[in-house]
């Protein structure tokens, strides 16, 4: 006789699927045909075409040395993944790559020296202390310590 070992994750996730569609009412719920066509178009959504005009128009918005930047970075990636990633998924990493140069493009801009602080201080609550009781510490309450 075949055993039948369900793991505490399974059963709970089993679980789980089970009172969600219990709880979904028949208006709300989608028609098979519905699920089925959106299994098959997810795959095509993802295709070369789509994501080479997505990285296009993400490439067109960047600066000459961003765009350097991107294509050095997806090659780099090329290099050492090359032969284990598919046309789509390298398609995909250099869409990746450009839609985010353009935010490290904008912290990039922020300068900053090495001395500046953080925005806001860093104060160790305790819950036998008042809110309001903290203080800095200073180099006077320091001395004034010891």
């Amino acid at each position: 006789m075949p055993k039948f070992l369900l793991g505490r994750r399974q059963f709970a996730l089993g679980a789980a699927a089970a009172a969600t569609t219990a709880l979904i009412s028949k208006g709300n719920a989608l028609p098979i045909d519905a699920m089925v066509q959106a299994a098959v178009e997810s795959p095509a959504s993802l295709e070369p075409q789509s994501l080479e005009a997505k990285t296009k128009t993400a490439m067109a918005k960047l600066s000459p040395a961003a765009q350097a930047e991107v294509e050095m970075k997806a090659a780099s990636i090329f290099r050492k993944y090359g032969d284990r990633l598919s046309d789509e998924q390298k398609a995909d990493i250099r869409r990746i790559m450009a839609e985010s140069q353009e935010g490290l493009e904008k912290m990039r801009a922020f300068k900053l020296e090495n001395g500046d602080q953080p925005a806001d201080a860093f104060r160790a609550y305790r819950s036998e202390e008042k809110p309001a009781a903290i203080k800095p510490v200073t180099t006077e309450s320091r001395k004034e310590k010891k």
